[in-house]
């Protein structure tokens, strides 16, 4: 190694080792305060510490399934164990020297800290190998100023979006950086089998990952074929070693399609034949023409063969969900909105989620195109790779915004080179004081700011807005008082909105009947669709055997439904009965089941 390439590695472990000490200042600056916000944190995630929990209880490790919800049976939640068992690894060894809740505290706190330290190495080292010390500074700045990204990894977010992220992002570097082409696609191939182990979220950028190095090959790149000579035999090794070390025997031949499951495994040997032929023929299929043609002909002949297996999952997760319940989901569940219903209802969001990607890129397209003769074959192959990436979670994102986690691989590499864009700039040079505030004003955090700034319409619907001055905590009732009023009443099954059934989950020992799990259509109908109407309700009411109404008073959810807004105001039908003592905005009400008889239950 010459002494120039010893400085650069030396000062790229210092950038991570600053990225570290603001992840270490995060956790601890959230140390104080992890129960409120794990009380005021996102149903996954609160949804995720009761798995965790029931697991460490003795529920199987091959049964996932969720018993407290709409009980006896259950809901399926086809969640991974393997975060599970993540998440356990911290939480065990500290039950060992506190009590249960500090050591819940423990593993909320240092199980994303952790991922996010990965995180910062393999941003820090992969940008930093293709645009030096500059390129390390600039994805960090996106990483740790872009909400989107960072508050995947930020205490008390357990959930499974980091670890897909953060998978994703090791596989796209180990596509980029300079090295033993062989084994860095294997070891891309096992990060991409585990992304998908955990869930199929990053499926679209993982095969445009795949696709990009097959183009690369196509066309004579060095190290492209050695790469995926790795990439296919190691994936398809993986995934089936993880698919069946999480999967219960008996459903080892279901064709699920929202999990890792035979569906995608064949896409994975339809795409390690189709991208392997052209690297093994090599000596055939000479110029990237013949290649193309033999990736095309071979990826349409397996798709046409697998079609029987494939063909159900056309539709995506929701594949097997009722048109009714998908409409609910598409029309009410924020993450699963298209931008165009965001830009209706939620422009503030869209901007923020969505508008900081599109300024990074409108800067990062000229300077590439204006710097494309001095940038060397490495550093055009990763700016079209990530270009590319970001396009792919655009479109996606376009029909869900929770889609946008796809472009996160390529977003910091793109900042980076940017930044790295501007020290090309000469010192004395009068552009190089305007461009600095350019580049300041494009942080993603100044420009979620001004994101804030967009007003929403005015809703077609007049719907009563909940009471200014409310924490988000106040508006969703989730304040301590609340839930410990809810966790005071003897265990039973507790009917709500969506919003409340995993926090009612995680902090009392109640069964709720309703939680935004794709796989129940039920728990997605008693939670939305069947609170619409008073009849609606009282049918839910018989059919889940509830013991209790819970609802939110300032709730933009619970005041959408004129029911549900006069029960609120005081006037509950016959057969709810209001608690006494009311705790804040929470409203308790005790089911009188025989006057619900009476009065006929399902309609």
């Amino acid at each position: 190694m010459s002494a120039g390439s010893e400085s650069r590695t030396r000062i790229l472990w210092w950038i991570f080792v600053a990225g570290l000490a603001i992840v270490v200042l995060n956790a601890v600056q959230s140390m104080p305060q992890i129960q409120s916000l794990f009380l005021a944190a996102d149903g996954d995630d609160q949804m995720r510490m009761v798995q965790v929990r029931d697991w460490l209880a003795g529920q199987s490790w091959f049964d996932s399934r969720q018993y407290r919800v709409l009980p006896p049976d259950g809901i399926s939640m086809h969640w991974s164990r393997y975060v599970d068992a993540g998440i356990a690894a911290i939480l065990v060894p500290a039950s060992w020297l506190l009590p249960q809740a500090g050591a819940e505290a423990a593993a909320l706190l240092l199980w994303p800290s952790l991922l996010a330290a990965i995180m910062v190495l393999a941003i820090a080292q992969g940008a930093g190998r293709i645009f030096g010390a500059a390129g390390a500074i600039g994805a960090l700045a996106v990483f740790f100023s872009w909400s989107k990204l960072s508050w995947e990894f930020t205490p008390p977010r357990i959930d499974h979006h980091s670890v897909q992220i953060l998978c994703a992002t090791a596989a796209f570097y180990l596509s980029l950086v300079p090295g033993r082409a062989r084994l860095q696609g294997v070891l891309a191939g096992v990060m991409t089998a585990a992304a998908l182990a955990v869930g199929l979220e990053m499926l679209p950028t993982l095969a445009a990952i795949w696709g990009i190095v097959s183009l690369r090959h196509a066309f004579g790149q060095e190290g492209a074929g050695d790469w995926l000579v790795g990439f296919g035999p190691a994936f398809l090794l993986a995934a089936p070693l993880l698919m069946i070390g999480q999967t219960p025997p008996s459903e080892w031949l279901v064709l699920h399609c929202d999990e890792l499951a035979l569906p995608v495994i064949l896409l994975g040997v339809i795409g390690a034949v189709a991208t392997g032929v052209p690297v093994l023929a090599g000596q055939v299929l000479r110029g990237p023409i013949a290649r193309i043609l033999a990736l095309v002909l071979i990826t349409g002949l397996g798709v046409w063969l697998a079609f029987p297996v494939l063909g159900q999952c056309l539709s995506g997760p929701y594949a097997k969900v009722a048109p009714e319940i998908r409409a609910i989901i598409e029309n009410n569940i924020i993450e699963a909105l298209s931008t165009e219903a965001l830009w209706r209802s939620y422009p503030d969001l869209l901007a923020r989620v969505l508008l900081p990607p599109v300024v990074i890129a409108a800067l990062a397209l000229p300077a590439a195109l204006h710097l494309w003769p001095r940038l060397d074959p490495v550093q055009r192959t990763a700016l079209m790779q990530a270009f590319l990436v970001l396009v792919v979670g655009l479109l996606f994102a376009s029909l869900q915004i929770r889609a946008a986690n796809l472009m996160t691989p390529a977003l910091p590499l793109l900042a980076g080179f940017i930044l790295w864009a501007f020290t090309l700039i000469p010192r004395a040079s009068l552009l190089r004081l305007p461009v600095l505030l350019l580049l300041l004003l494009a942080l993603p955090s100044v420009v979620e700011t001004a994101g804030r700034l967009v007003r929403r319409p005015p809703p077609a619907v007049s719907v009563p807005a909940p009471p200014k001055g409310l924490t988000q905590a106040e508006r969703d009732c989730r304040t301590a008082p609340e839930i410990a009023r809810l966790a005071s009443l003897p265990p039973a099954v507790v009917f709500t909105t969506i919003n409340l059934g995993p926090t009612l989950l995680a902090f009392t020992p109640h069964a709720v009947t309703s939680a935004a799990y794709h796989r129940s259509p039920e728990a997605y109908w008693y939670g939305l669709g069947a609170v619409e109407t008073g009849t609606g309700l009282r049918a839910a009411l018989t059919d889940t055997g509830a013991d209790y109404v819970a609802l939110c008073a300032v709730s933009s959810l619970e005041l959408r439904f004129a029911g549900l807004r006069e029960m609120l105001a005081g006037t509950p039908p016959d057969w709810l009965v209001e608690l006494p003592d009311p705790v804040g905005n929470l409203r308790l009400f005790k089911v009188d089941k025989a006057a619900l008889a009476r009065a006929g239950g399902a309609p």
